[in-house]
């Protein structure tokens, strides 16, 4: 297949996929692939449901939009449920149309509910795409010009050691700096290769954010709705953000929609900042994201994906009796494989070959994130196939 010559498309490979079908993707020649990418921690109730179907239909056949000027009830009453399961005293939110927008949202309300200009965060962690996502994270490039400012990066924590010497510095520098306005991360760090925080990590950083009036914001675009094997991964260790950005499984892939939900105090102290957003909560995309919702409640695919994947998790970790795997990682559904060696595009290269998908974050470094809905059966012909194209 030639490269594109039209659409900007640096690094994809020639496969073109015309279909999708539960835990599958299919292609023009009408190849069966198991999707252990899931569109990058988006899947969550398979592609081609027909609940999703059902929904985006009936609401295509409304056939209208409104300017966010105007109101929609759907909007006001999906506002509302957001509030009632997310975590803490989360009450407001942003309308927004993908994790990027959201997480730039959560840095103009931060921003402007304190009143101060500098976000601590971890360096590494993948934040979007946009000015201020790509500032706070690591997609900034030289090309891109002046980066927006304002940003303290502390070391990603992998040991409790290093846990414990990050926790000093931000404590350090909570009590020596005033114009800190916030600690934003995400609580399992994705893109970085699902590294998982050390044990007491995060409850540390939220005691420090509250002795000193720091908010918490927590990027969960990519940990949400279930992805770690709770509804929220801030759930797991008991955090209550101030600020939470939602997206990627939000939607299931079936929506440009995403969210950033604040308190009721970091909504006041930040009222009026700007909030319109064109294609923010389109009644369209509404329709398919109150349905993925539903589903993932009612079906408890919060609870498959820390059951399946803590036994996928099982399946892989024989993997690091090979010389060339350096560590097995993952959470609920969201996994990474660390090789000693750059291997990870040619490891992923051969398992589609075989018929699986997966990505790489990196040249070491294998990464995957099936749907929620993934059983055993099909967990288990994925991990074989690992296996089998690592050598085992």
């Amino acid at each position: 297949m030639p490269a594109s010559k039209y659409l900007v498309d640096y690094d994809s490979m020639p496969i073109e996929f015309v279909s999708g079908e539960g835990c599958h993707l299919i292609d023009a020649k009408g190849r069966k692939y198991l999707d252990f990418i899931g569109s990058w921690c988006t899947s969550t109730v398979g592609w081609k449901h027909p609940g999703m179907a059902e929904a985006i239909t009936a609401q295509g056949r409304e056939g209208f939009a409104i300017p966010p000027i105007f109101r929609h009830p759907r909007q006001e009453a999906f506002a509302k449920r957001l509030a009632k399961l997310a975590p803490g005293k989360l009450m407001r939110s942003f309308r927004c149309t993908s994790g990027s927008e959201a997480v730039d949202f959560a840095i103009r309300a931060a921003r402007a509910a304190t009143g101060k200009p500098t976000i601590v965060t971890i360096d590494g962690v993948w934040h979007g795409h946009t000015y201020g996502a790509a500032a706070l994270g690591n997609a900034q490039v030289k090309k891109m010009g002046p980066e927006l400012s304002g940003f303290v990066k502390l070391p990603m924590p992998r040991t409790p050691k290093q846990a414990h010497d990050v926790l000093d510095t931000f404590e350090t520098l909570a009590k020596k700096r005033k114009d800190i306005a916030a600690f934003m991360s995400e609580p399992v760090w994705t893109n970085a290769g699902c590294i998982i925080p050390p044990d007491g990590f995060y409850p540390a950083v939220q005691d420090i954010c509250r002795r000193h009036n720091i908010l918490l914001v927590m990027d969960e675009v990519a940990t949400c709705m279930g992805r770690c094997g709770k509804l929220f991964a801030s759930e797991l260790w008991g955090l209550e953000p101030d600020i939470l950005c939602l997206g990627k499984s939000f939607t299931g892939g079936y929506a440009t929609m995403a969210a950033a939900l604040v308190t009721e105090d970091v909504f006041k102290k930040a009222k009026g900042i700007p909030a319109y957003s064109t294609f923010g909560w389109l009644v369209q995309d509404l329709a398919a994201v109150e349905k993925n919702v539903d589903l993932i409640v009612s079906q408890r695919l919060d609870r498959n994906a820390a059951d399946v994947g803590a036994f996928l998790l099982e399946e892989l970790k024989s993997l690091e009796a090979l010389k060339k795997v350096k560590e097995v990682r993952g959470i609920g559904m969201v996994f990474a494989i660390e090789f000693r060696l750059p291997i990870a595009p040619l490891v992923a290269l051969h398992c589609c070959r075989q018929g699986l998908l997966v990505a790489f974050t990196d040249s070491k470094t294998l990464f995957f994130s099936p749907p929620l809905i993934l059983d055993r059966a099909l967990a288990k012909k994925g991990a074989d196939i690992l296996k089998r194209v690592c050598g085992l």
